[in-house]
């Protein structure tokens, strides 16, 4: 499969500037890097807040929906079949829920590591 000469100069310009895009982004990392080498009183109160909040968000969320994911279950089986519907839309809640509070523990997780 040959390129046409002009498609080639596209293609060629384009991978030019994705690599000077990453490699102006790698200056900027390092420059920002070699700026903050000394860790001030601000950085590690922030970085230890949120190691904190992300501990107690873990215990909480697993706790809460742990307990209302086995309340629902076991209400599963012994209800009739208007209420099993609502149980069963009440476990999927609660799984989406533990699915998002993980997905937001892990977010906060990578933008505190942006202070290490």
């Amino acid at each position: 499969m040959k390129l046409k000469k002009g498609k080639m100069k596209k293609v060629i310009k384009t991978i030019l500037k994705i690599v000077i895009l990453i490699l102006l982004l790698l200056l900027i990392g390092t420059i920002v890097h070699a700026s903050s080498l000394e860790e001030t009183t601000l950085v590690t109160g922030t970085r230890n807040l949120v190691n904190a909040v992300i501990s107690w968000m873990t215990g909480i969320s697993i706790t809460i929906c742990g307990g209302y994911f086995i309340y629902y279950v076991y209400c599963l089986k012994t209800n009739d079949e208007g209420e099993r519907r609502r149980n069963i839309q009440n476990i999927k809640t609660t799984l989406i829920s533990m699915v998002l509070i993980t997905c937001g523990i892990a977010l906060i997780d990578v933008i505190l590591g942006f202070y290490k």
